[in-house]
């Protein structure tokens, strides 16, 4: 062995080493819809997956596909000076000169068309406890130490349903393995403008490189009439995987009466959080047919539950009332209010004692905005609730000793 070569492998074994020691835990805040932090806490959900090499991988608000790497197979190198992001893809506005490391995370943000990576160093070098990312293009290598690894470039297209490009793809070299990242990009349902997601699918061309491509339909005029048929959406129907018999948000009734309807009448009530807690539909007005129909939300357990931010009220000619919301991902559209179908994210009302039920715990935190924090409580703490605060459009729970933590029904439960 050459003296050239074994310095080289001394000192890719040294970086790696060094940064694996200097590597900090991840941490979550308890809040995450009002957290004071702009790092999100990541990987290793409740929604997560875990494959056979030891890949976990999810996706975050329908459009941020994620996949960790088992530490030590593969080592990134940078170059140059970066800039560091926050996991949502925010900006910090800071800067990092270029350093090695273990590979811990991949990280596609698919409305921002943009790949981020986080590897044992970042941390580190930004000095703090929070995950730090920087763009996948700032790499200068990746070099896996395990034979289960391949580089490969991956190609996202966005086409409509005559395969036309409708925004431009996005191409990226990443550590690939048999347990593949397409299968996390799968289950995501990104955004584009003036169009409806309809469908994901994984190509692989001759040079065995992936391509996954996203197609959407194109939004047309509501014409805010039409019934869906004879298994129209009725809380009475049997549920199925399939459209007709659905299980859904508005009884035989509502749905009938939709049908004759092609204007709303506005209400004024004041901007809330809710949570759906059976499947429900998102529609483009406040007619719930199939023709307007933008996607399903699936029930959930409830630590998994979609929420909504109700941003304006309507009514059908009938009277129904109907949410008019923003999703998590920012897509706009209406759900049902019945109580039946969807709830209040937040405790209103002092629950008196609550359970832990998140994963990865919540935080106690001194100031009613959740930061200073002063301890963490892990899942399955039961806690005495002192009274109850309203904070924005969301709640807060103080315990006996004075100190603030969440009231997010997804996170905490009534005991």
């Amino acid at each position: 062995m050459s003296r050239k070569y074994f310095n080289t492998v001394l000192l890719l074994s040294t970086t790696l080493l060094t940064g694996l020691a200097l590597s900090y835990p991840l941490t979550s805040h308890a809040d995450t819809s009002t957290q004071t932090s702009s790092a999100v806490a990541t990987t290793a959900s409740a929604s997560s997956t875990t494959t056979s090499n030891g890949n976990t991988y999810g996706v975050d608000d329908d459009n941020i596909v994620w996949i960790t790497y088992p530490s030590t197979h593969v080592l990134t190198t940078y170059t140059g000076t970066g800039t560091y992001y926050n996991a949502d893809g925010s900006d910090t506005n800071k800067t990092v000169s270029g350093t090695s490391g273990a590979l811990g995370e991949v990280r596609i943000n698919l409305n921002q068309r943009t790949a981020y990576i986080w590897d044992s160093m970042l941390d580190a070098t930004s000095n703090t406890s929070d995950r730090k990312y920087r763009k996948i293009t700032s790499v200068s290598s990746f070099t896996p130490f395990s034979s289960v690894y391949t580089i490969k470039p991956l190609t996202i297209n966005f086409v409509d349903t005559d395969g036309q490009s409708i925004d431009h793809s996005m191409t990226f070299d990443f550590p690939d393995n048999s347990d593949k990242l397409e299968n996390a990009l799968l289950d995501a349902t990104p955004t584009v403008d003036g169009y409806t997601f309809s469908s994901a699918a994984v190509t692989t061309g001759s040079d065995d490189n992936p391509a996954v491509t996203y197609t959407f339909t194109k939004n047309t005029s509501d014409s805010g009439s039409g019934n869906e048929s004879s298994g129209s959406e009725s809380s009475s129907s049997a549920t199925s995987s399939t459209d007709s018999d659905n299980l859904s948000d508005s009884s035989s009734a509502d749905s009938t009466s939709d049908s004759t309807t092609s204007t709303a009448t506005k209400v004024s009530v004041s901007k809330i959080l809710v949570y759906a807690t059976r499947k429900i539909g998102l529609y483009k007005t406040v007619n719930f047919t199939k023709n307007n129909r933008i996607r399903w939300y699936q029930k959930q357990p409830r630590t998994k539950r979609p929420t909504f931010t109700v941003i304006g009220y309507a009514r059908t000619k009938a009277g129904t009332l109907r949410y008019k919301v923003k999703t998590t991902s920012g897509q706009t559209g209406y759900i049902t209010a019945n109580t039946n179908y969807v709830g209040n994210t937040y405790y209103q009302t002092n629950p008196k004692k609550i359970t832990v039920i998140n994963t990865k715990g919540i935080n106690a935190y001194r100031k009613v905005n959740l930061t200073g924090k002063v301890r963490h409580y892990r899942k399955g703490t039961v806690l005495k609730i002192k009274t109850i605060k309203h904070h924005g459009i969301t709640t807060r729970l103080i315990l006996t000793n004075g100190t603030y933590i969440t009231a997010n029904k997804t996170l905490v439960l009534k005991k």
